[in-house]
């Protein structure tokens, strides 16, 4: 990758569709001239981050590389309440030992991958926002020195309250204050760390943009004649949204999530998720989450079927290492076959998949012991019911997957 300083880095953003928006194009790239502290909050509300994080992560990571302080903020306060953009009810809250919880092993699991450097030179800083949120006073630091600053009928209009208002849907007081409480965080860090920019996913703006204007007001100072010295200026700066054609978020599936943690998700399924992204996404992709130089990108779309390979390959490497990317994509050129919840006789599978020829074929590899659960026990009897998932070794290197029917 090339060697970023502090003002080519946002170029670089820029230049790979890692910057949607942002609340001042030129007063951006003028903060961007000298090192700047930049932050973003993530939820603690799963004890995994998931793909569709790994575009901050990468942010992040290019930023540090530039010279420029990162802070990775654990919402231990605000993830308590519940962030309700998206949202069309409302959550239930987390209790406090959950959410350390969940903070720790999100922790654990960025400083593993290595994306985000904790120690060393200029090293990232992880703070928790209950930290201050669960010790300011509600009169005094709440309502007199942050809420006064915010207009109800402005936050009404908010994208994520206006939809909920009109379907009936209710809104809790506790969801309204969130972007306050969001808002707050900005103030905090901008007093205590100098921090000037926050940056989330393009969901997030009207959350980022009340905090900008939180600091621009509460930083605004009264001057003997009646004028006002005008406020500090902060930025906002948004990721793009990827989703399928169908609407659909990068990292979420019928099935679930798509997770970072190896216990959630394997190595395997994450390559195997990544492989079968939609031809439209891949391009964009590995622009957005991988290291590979746009030079080389635009020679490796020409073929979409081996841009699938690269994608899957190159962020699997990334979030496990190279030894599980390779392992994975080992496994991917493996035959498999869909079975129902009542399994299949072993004979009738390893014929029906084509891996082997006839029925007694498959009796003769049985009683020669040519034929186990790869890893496991051998088949004694080649009527036995084989349920999904697993995988059946029926010769040296020969391999069949056994999967679920969908």
């Amino acid at each position: 990758m090339k060697k970023m300083n502090h003002t080519n880095v946002l170029d670089d953003l820029k230049a790979r569709g890692l910057i949607f928006q942002t609340s001042s194009d030129d007063g951006l790239h003028e903060a961007f001239n000298g090192p700047l502290t930049i932050y973003q909050g993530f939820d603690p509300s799963g004890d995994s981050l998931t793909v569709g994080h790994l575009m901050s992560l990468m942010v992040m990571h290019r930023l540090q590389e530039a010279g420029h302080k990162v802070i990775f903020l654990i919402g231990g306060g605000t993830g308590r309440v519940g962030d309700p953009t998206g949202k069309s009810a409302t959550r239930n809250l987390l209790t406090r030992d959950i959410v350390e919880a969940n903070a720790a092993a999100v922790r654990k699991q960025v400083e593993g991958m290595g994306l985000v450097r904790f120690t060393g030179d200029n090293p990232a800083v992880m703070l928790n926002n209950d930290d201050w949120l669960g010790k300011f006073t509600f009169l005094e630091d709440f309502l007199i020195e942050v809420a006064r600053f915010f207009s109800v009928n402005e936050m009404v209009k908010m994208t994520t309250f206006e939809k909920r208002l009109q379907e009936g849907a209710q809104v809790s007081l506790l969801e309204f204050l969130y972007p306050v409480l969001q808002a707050w965080d900005f103030l905090h860090l901008f007093r205590t760390h100098n921090c000037t920019v926050q940056m989330g996913g393009q969901d997030q703006w009207g959350n980022i943009l009340q905090g900008v204007e939180l600091v621009r007001k509460a930083t605004t100072e009264p001057l003997p004649d009646g004028q006002s010295k005008p406020g500090k200026e902060v930025f906002a700066m948004t990721f793009p949204l990827i989703t399928t054609t169908d609407g659909v978020k990068m990292g979420k599936t019928e099935k679930g999530a798509v997770w970072l943690d190896p216990n959630k998700t394997s190595p395997f399924d994450l390559f195997q998720y990544l492989v079968k992204l939609p031809d439209e996404m891949v391009s964009q992709l590995l622009k957005l989450i991988t290291f590979l130089p746009l030079e080389e990108i635009a020679e490796i779309v020409k073929d979409p079927k081996k841009a699938q390979q690269v994608l899957a390959f190159e962020v699997t490497k990334i979030v496990h290492g190279e030894e599980a990317a390779q392992k994975a994509a080992a496994a991917e050129s493996i035959p498999e076959i869909e079975v129902g919840t009542e399994g299949m006789p072993l004979v009738e599978l390893l014929v029906k998949s084509g891996c082997l020829k006839s029925n007694s074929e498959v009796v003769r590899r049985v009683q020669q012991g040519g034929v186990r659960i790869q890893n496991g026990e051998k088949f004694t009897d080649h009527k036995a019911i084989v349920s999904a998932p697993c995988t059946i070794q029926y010769g040296k290197g020969a391999l069949l997957r056994v999967v679920a029917k969908q």
